[in-house]
């Protein structure tokens, strides 16, 4: 509606008033459809006109516009209050308008030859005059004066809305103050919506039961699939809680919940509608159906509804007992900055200790999250916290944990010493990054010890998901870049579980995680399988999968060339010919569609069977260009699969190479090819409905949080060394030097191109991804190279623009003084002027920056031209665009009619790199070339404006670079005679 009004535009038309009113009680009407308005609510309409009719059939206009009233109105038992207020106009409006206004008001259709409808009597309203002194706060604003005084002493919450002062999202509370039986006004506060909803984000009873909040009306305050309020940006989705919770009867359990203030309810649901996060909190799979408990309350003076769902049958909870710490371990919180550590050193980028594991307490474990996280942490806080958790003798008040922390801190510090003995002894430590352990609580414990960001919660990250969903199994995560500056990385994650029978794993109590660079799964890849390194996986290609069909191993995931991130790519995507044939296989994939309400799309991903017996071959005759076998890898949830690739073959595969979106959104087959991408969720913005299609879909899981990069104090920083040594430049072979910590295989020159003639191994920064001289992708990284990789295209690639236009800038300024002075001269010695003085023109001036300036069979016209120019008047111009717009053009490939969608084929030739700046998603960069085709502008607009000023066409197109210069410039031309 803000919208519809801002865009509202004065005319000289007259106002059609019966219009209006129709659309106002449609409105109405359709409001009291999907909401129970109680006996005592208020109906009221605010009209502001000028009253105006038109000239020729002003009485039509006004009978029509009451008849309309008088009908509508009729429908809602002339229960809706006109309030008018006549807009002053001078000359306009006089007492035949307001007289009209007034009529309106007080609904006096009978005046009119209207007869009434119903016997019913209307409840009539006032119209107030309003000039241009008129304050609209007390005049308009008070509307609610014409109200009758019904005494509601009731607190009122709203809905959340971003703050304006930039506190996130808040919720106003307000409520009616009264003197005897005169209101004096409202009286309001804001709260931050994190506060209000805390006990819910963050309840942790079991693993088989959540809770979530609604309103009164059933719209969603905080569900699990939402992501923490205190993350959120936006406000969300003002959506039924019937599509978070979209099984089965549960549209009868809702009837209760908004009738009864206080109830519970079972309901059965079958397994094959379920919900995701429902199937993940059972543990006898083999039923068929499995039973949702719901116990609900109304919150006291409160428009709130709290439920807590138990998915049955439920796993007894055991809780630890009490512990005492292992004398051994050192309790270390993780505020290395703080406890001014004097062993701390650079993990990569974080700071950190490998004296012991430190200690991370999240926003879960404390009772009151909201306040740990709105308030910074000081060194005394850090001093209790320690003191509480490693007290033995139980005399020490507890800070504000929950009671079960520290029973959680003692059992995992059972871990310390394993983790120092690993360290010492294990042949993995120069491919493992680090090494932790998180709690339901938000315990983490973490190996080195390193510095965390206060709003990381463990439980929220994939591995930790990932481990949940796959109970007693190893998940594989990844890859995805790590943000502690590691590079690209792979989580390996296993649950931790209570004591259990033959027949349930028990009661979740821990994950344990480990992260291993990337290029370390495909190390194995290649010594467990040495027939996947004999052509360099051209021909033969071996990959790991994980159950959602993202690649863990590949060898594009490692290949120097690739110039594209490694994170979330699809089998569909690197493998289509694999892909299409796999998905013709029963019962081994499934394609899923899901819900997403926090960012508003209908989600469509894969899920492969996990408990696959034997390999998977082709299955499709014919397809003799490539053979495959899949096999499933024993205790994981990852596949292992080889691909034999005899001659070139296409297969499709919808993916968009320039964003998420579906290349269909209308229709989903499960034997058609196509990656993970998403549809708009369309929608009804008043009513929070769906559309029938989508109203089918089950709500997604909750997305992964991103993590926030800890930074520490520069000073600091330099003077720590490093706490891993991987010595680099001490590895000769490449398989000493592959997957190593902080080191990379340098294979390919700093032009993306050309092999190196001897390959060598270096640190990660100097060579990232084995391009020498690549920018990494962690944005202080860049430009972080050695002098003596800087090559000129390197050069070229700098941002570079602003100093060189001062440059330019002085130059021209020399120039033209110096041009001035000999034209004058040359004016006196020569009284003769070229036929082409006076004309204009443009001319390229890429040999400014020693690019090639190709010209077409006719271009002997342009050099006559320039032999005749002394000078070039020239004004400088850089395009400049945001690194958004540049990425959206630079992702486009293939011809005009594929619209951004790609015939992929297993080598990915036709792929471009897409031109990212963002530090947890740029790809390599190896800088500008010659032979790519950087535009700054969209393709269709950049051959115009490279013409701009030309009066003659050249049939070769102008090659933009990024920093070209565009000259608007007015020649003046002599002779060639000096």
């Amino acid at each position: 509606m803000s919208t519809f009004v801002s865009s509202v535009k004065s005319s000289d038309s007259p106002t059609q008033h019966a219009v209006g009113f129709q659309k106002a009680f449609q409105l109405i009407r359709s409001t009291n459809n999907n909401t129970k308005f109680q006996a005592n609510t208020d109906m009221v309409i605010i009209y502001l006109s000028a009253g105006i009719t038109s000239k020729d059939s002003s009485e039509e206009d006004k009978k029509a516009t009451l008849r309309v009233i008088n009908e509508e109105n009729s429908f809602l038992n002339n229960s809706v209050m006109i309030l008018t207020y006549a807009l002053m106009n001078d000359g306009v409006t006089g007492l035949k308008e307001l007289a009209f206004l007034r009529d309106l008001a007080e609904q006096n259709s009978g005046k009119y030859g209207v007869p009434d409808r119903t016997a019913l009597p209307v409840i009539k309203g006032s119209m107030m005059v309003l000039n241009q002194l008129s304050n609209l706060e007390t005049t308009v604003g008070r509307f609610y004066t014409n109200l009758p005084n019904r005494m509601i002493d009731e607190a009122v919450f709203s809905l959340p809305f971003s703050d304006e002062m930039g506190d996130g999202l808040i919720m106003t509370v307000s409520k009616p103050c009264y003197f005897g039986n005169l209101l004096l006004g409202i009286v309001g506060v804001d709260v931050n919506l994190a506060y209000i909803l805390e006990d819910v984000t963050y309840y942790q009873d079991s693993l088989a039961s959540y809770t979530f909040l609604i309103d009164d009306k059933g719209y969603t305050l905080m569900h699990p699939s939402l992501t923490r309020p205190y993350l959120l940006s936006e406000p969300p989705l003002h959506t039924d809680i019937i599509h978070y919770e979209n099984i089965p009867k549960f549209e009868l359990v809702r009837q209760n919940i908004l009738s009864l203030p206080l109830g519970s309810q079972i309901i059965a649901v079958p397994v094959n509608s379920s919900l995701s996060w429902h199937i993940n909190k059972l543990r006898e799979t083999g039923k068929e159906a499995y039973n949702v408990s719901y116990a609900w309350k109304m919150v006291q003076d409160t428009s709130f509804i709290l439920c807590i769902v138990v998915i049955q049958p439920e796993i007894p909870v055991k809780q630890l007992k009490n512990l005492n710490t292992v004398p051994s371990s050192k309790l270390l919180y993780h505020r290395l900055d703080l406890l001014g550590q004097p062993s701390a050193c650079l993990h990569f980028k974080q700071l950190a200790t490998l004296e012991s594991p430190t200690v991370m307490l999240s926003a879960g474990s404390f009772s009151s999250p909201y306040e740990h996280l709105s308030q910074p942490e000081t060194k005394r806080m850090v001093e209790h916290y320690t003191a509480y958790l490693s007290d033995n003798t139980r005399l020490i008040a507890n800070p504000g944990l929950k009671f079960s922390v520290r029973n959680e801190v003692m059992a995992t510090s059972h871990v310390t010493d394993e983790w120092m003995t690993q360290m010492e002894m294990s042949s993995l430590n120069t491919y493992i990054v680090r090494r932790y352990i998180a709690t339901p609580n938000g315990v983490l414990r973490i190996y080195p010890g390193s510095l965390m960001d206060k709003a990381f919660d463990p439980t929220r990250r994939q591995w930790y998901l990932h481990a949940v969903a796959n109970p007693g199994l190893i998940s594989l995560t990844g890859p995805y870049l790590d943000v502690g500056g590691a590079g690209y990385v792979v989580t390996i994650s296993h649950t931790i579980h209570s004591s259990s029978t033959q027949l349930s794993s028990g009661h979740t109590v821990a994950v344990m995680g480990i992260d291993f660079t990337l290029r370390y799964f495909y190390k194995v890849l290649m010594d467990l399988l040495p027939v996947c390194n004999q052509d360099g996986g051209n021909k033969i290609r071996c990959f790991i999968m994980e159950d959602r069909g993202y690649l863990v191993a590949h060898p594009t995931l490692i290949d120097p060339k690739g110039h594209a991130p490694v994170e979330q790519q699809h089998i569909t995507h690197k493998e289509p010919l694999v892909a299409n044939d796999i998905l013709n296989h029963p019962n081994f994939v499934k394609k899923n569609l899901c819900n997403s309400f926090s960012d508003r799309t209908v989600q469509r991903f894969y899920k492969f069977n996990t408990s696959l017996a034997g390999d998977l071959t082709n299955l499709v005759h014919g397809s003799h260009c490539s053979k495959y076998r899949l096999a499933r890898i024993p205790g994981t949830n990852t596949f292992v699969g080889i691909v034999n690739e005899t001659c070139d073959s296409l297969a499709f595969c919808a993916c968009s190479m320039v964003d998420r979106l579906c290349l269909n959104c209308h229709r989903m087959e499960q034997n058609e090819c196509e990656c993970p991408c998403e549809c708009p969720l369309e929608v009804n913005e008043c009513t929070g409905n769906l559309t029938n299609a989508e109203n089918r879909n089950p709500s997604c899981e909750v997305h992964q949080e991103p993590v926030t990069y800890t930074a520490i104090d520069p000073g600091l920083q330099d003077a720590l060394h490093q706490c891993v040594n991987s010595r680099c430049s001490q590895r000769l072979e490449s398989g000493d030097c592959f997957g190593v910590l902080d080191c990379e295989w340098c294979m390919v020159d700093s032009d993306g191109k050309t092999h190196l003639d001897k390959s060598y191994c270096a640190p990660q920064k100097e060579c990232f991804g084995g391009i020498v001289g690549a920018k990494s992708p962690y944005v202080d990284d860049m430009g972080a190279i050695g002098d003596e990789v800087i090559t000129l295209n390197m050069i070229k690639s700098a941002p570079v623009g602003p100093v060189a236009g001062g440059i330019m800038g002085c130059i021209m300024v020399l120039v033209l003084a110096v041009y001035a002075y000999r034209h004058q001269i040359h004016r006196r010695s020569h009284q003769h002027m070229s036929p082409l003085a006076a004309q204009e023109m443009s001319v390229r001036m890429s040999n400014l920056e020693n690019d090639r300036d190709e010209r077409d069979d006719d271009s002997h016209e342009d050099r006559g031209i320039i032999s005749n120019t002394r000078f070039i008047a020239a004004v400088i111009e850089r395009h400049a665009h945001s690194p958004e717009r540049r990425r959206r053009y630079w992702g486009r490939s293939g011809t005009e009619s594929d619209h951004g969608y790609s015939t992929m084929s297993p080598q990915e030739d036709s792929e471009n790199p897409p031109c990212n700046n963002d530090p947890l998603s740029a790809g390599v960069d190896v800088g500008n070339h010659d032979e790519d085709l950087d535009l700054d502008t969209p393709p269709q607009t950049a051959a115009l404006l490279s013409h701009k000023f030309h009066h003659y066409r050249s049939h070769h197109p102008t090659l933009h670079h990024s920093h070209h210069l565009q000259a608007a410039v007015t020649v003046h031309t002599v002779d060639a005679e000096c």
